[in-house]
């Protein structure tokens, strides 16, 4: 993990835009294999926009470069075993449901085309592997003290995104915000975005947009970050 100093610096040297991601949209393409409110399936777009960018970081790095904080990468190692086991659930309970008309079925004397398991298939092992990938490469900015106090100060002052009085998003928030000041202080003029689908503390309502309290932070002068609510609205901002 190169000290933030490092990464500027390469930026600097060699300029491309910035993405820096918030835990949930790494852990997204799993968690998309889950109800979102009983009967009703989350929705799977959030899967091609994280394969896409691999895809175009795989053939030409120059594209962007992927920003995590250290606390992104410690929180998707803390929750991944969790949200694997949800969309393995996920899986069986697809497969019981889909039983019971084969139950039917049976019962009438009727017959229906072989169902092959959802749950004997890879679909999870290949969202955690496409998960994993994504968090592997980004770039990880190293915790600052400084930042992390003026995280607790918004807690203390229920300061959105801790306007419930939680301190990892608005670790994350202040680390983004000081790593675009930092860059934007050493000349560079890409574009520098941060996307997270975290709606309750940072979206403006259900509108993909920074929430009105956040908004003059990051668009000052100084900071210049463009918010997006998904990687889907995210990337073509930066032509992926």
């Amino acid at each position: 993990m190169p000290p933030t100093a490092t990464v500027v610096a390469q930026l600097t040297a060699d300029p491309k835009p910035v993405i820096c991601l918030d835990t949930c949209d790494i852990l997204e393409v799993i968690q998309c294999l889950d109800w979102e409110r009983p009967g009703a399936p989350r929705g799977v777009t959030c899967i091609e926009p994280a394969r896409r960018l691999l895809n175009t970081l795989a053939v030409d790095p120059g594209r962007a470069m992927v920003i995590i904080t250290d606390l992104v990468h410690t929180e998707w190692n803390q929750n991944i075993a969790g949200v694997r086991k949800k969309a393995d659930e996920f899986l069986a309970k697809i497969d019981a449901i889909v039983g019971y008309p084969y139950r039917a079925a049976g019962f009438a004397g009727t017959v229906l085309p072989v169902y092959d398991p959802l749950s004997s298939k890879t679909l999870v092992d290949d969202l955690v592997a496409l998960s994993t990938a994504l968090l592997n490469q980004a770039t990880r900015l190293d915790l600052d003290a400084a930042h992390t106090a003026l995280a607790l100060d918004r807690v203390m002052t229920k300061r959105r995104p801790s306007h419930d009085g939680h301190i990892k998003d608005s670790i994350n928030f202040e680390h983004y915000l000081a790593f675009a000041r930092r860059l934007r202080a050493a000349g560079f003029v890409e574009d520098v975005l941060f996307v997270s689908k975290n709606r309750k503390d940072y979206w403006d309502g259900d509108k993909d947009r920074i929430h009105p309290d956040l908004k003059p932070e990051i668009e000052d002068a100084a900071v210049q970050l463009q918010f997006f609510g998904s990687l889907v609205s995210a990337l073509p901002q930066v032509g992926i």
